[in-house]
């Protein structure tokens, strides 16, 4: 089965497919403008990149890109973005600020998750179909091929923490989270967690991760330097990807239609918020105001005041949008 492929729970359209088992950064620790100005969606249905102007509240362009494009995360500078298209299968890489696709980059296997380093600029590609992390160097406007690292059974979110220096990959057939000394490219750690894991995220301060376990309905929280995982917070049905903001944690739980928020410190939920159908990526923006959240199954970015943990506006986009991974710039 393909990695492109979604299923959703009764009451929602259904497709088949390999991300039905898994039912993708999530807040993502790289730069970026005090408040977010665009989103660019993964619109899987409509094989395209949608750019939404998140002040107006509406798509103002459409990237075509074939594959299903699933995953995307952004260059250190914001200026580009890195697209996985796990049906053809490989990469494609879009120019932000021009709105245009510069390059495609083929890959094996069945590339889902993405990840930057913060720092370098390097590329992390999971194949989920094999043990296996791909490395790609940025090269004269397009991804360099740059070795693999070997890692857990089907790969799954990526994440860099903010020094660059260790890179952290939820392994979904493992249960565990696979710790990557970014200099050696060697897994030097393995971190038992829930049943499942799929989108990972690192906070800000690169001390702790979260996963959400997506057969498990909850997400671990992981003491990056212990190497250890320190708690579990309850979720929704099928939670998916993990946002930081304010002080909160805020996951997608597909089948629920919603987002559990909770307290990082005391790893209490705080409210569940009805959002649309089939929740999927996750973002918050620099200043952690806003969440933003794309409703695989009613075709809208939901948005959410963190502070007041409500949804105030809701975004039409195109078919399947998915955004998994780092896509507010």
């Amino acid at each position: 089965m393909s990695p492109a492929g979604r299923t959703r729970p009764a009451g929602g359209r259904r497709r088949a497919g390999l991300l039905a088992l898994l039912c993708l950064t999530a807040a993502i620790t790289l730069p970026r403008s005090a408040a977010a100005g665009e989103a660019l969606v993964t619109v899987q249905g409509g094989n395209a990149v949608e750019v939404v102007d998140l002040a107006a509240g509406k798509v103002v362009q459409s990237i075509p890109v074939s594959g299903s494009p699933a995953g995307i995360a952004l260059s250190p500078d914001r200026g580009t973005a890195y697209v996985t298209r796990p049906d053809l299968p490989g990469l494609a890489v879009i120019d932000a600020k021009a709105r245009t696709l510069t390059a495609t980059v083929k890959l094996p296997g069945g590339p889902l998750g993405i990840g930057v380093d913060p720092k370098a600029g390097t590329v992390y590609v999971a194949d989920w179909y094999a043990q296996r992390i791909f490395v790609l160097r940025p090269e004269g406007g397009s991804l360099a091929p740059d070795g693999e690292i070997a890692v857990g059974a089907s790969p799954s979110g990526v994440a860099v923490t903010p020094d660059g220096t260790t890179l952290l990959v939820a392994n979904r057939e493992a249960d565990t989270v696979s710790v990557v000394d970014v200099a050696s490219r060697r897994e030097v750690a393995t971190i038992p967690v829930g049943h499942h894991p799929f989108g990972l995220v690192v906070d800000a301060a690169g001390a702790r991760a979260y996963t959400a376990n997506v057969t498990g309905d909850d997400v671990s929280v992981i003491d990056i330097a212990a190497r250890r995982e320190v708690g579990r917070v309850k979720t929704g049905e099928r939670p998916y990807v993990v946002a930081l903001a304010q002080g909160r944690g805020f996951v997608t739980d597909q089948y629920g239609n919603s987002v559990t928020a909770f307290d990082l410190d005391s790893l209490k939920v705080l409210r569940t918020i009805d959002v649309g159908d089939h929740p999927e990526g996750i973002g918050a923006d620099a200043a952690g105001r806003f969440l933003y959240v794309a409703n695989w199954g009613s075709n809208t970015l939901s948005v959410i005041d963190a502070a007041a943990m409500t949804v105030v506006r809701e975004i039409p986009t195109g078919e399947s949008p998915r955004a998994f991974g780092d896509f507010l710039r």
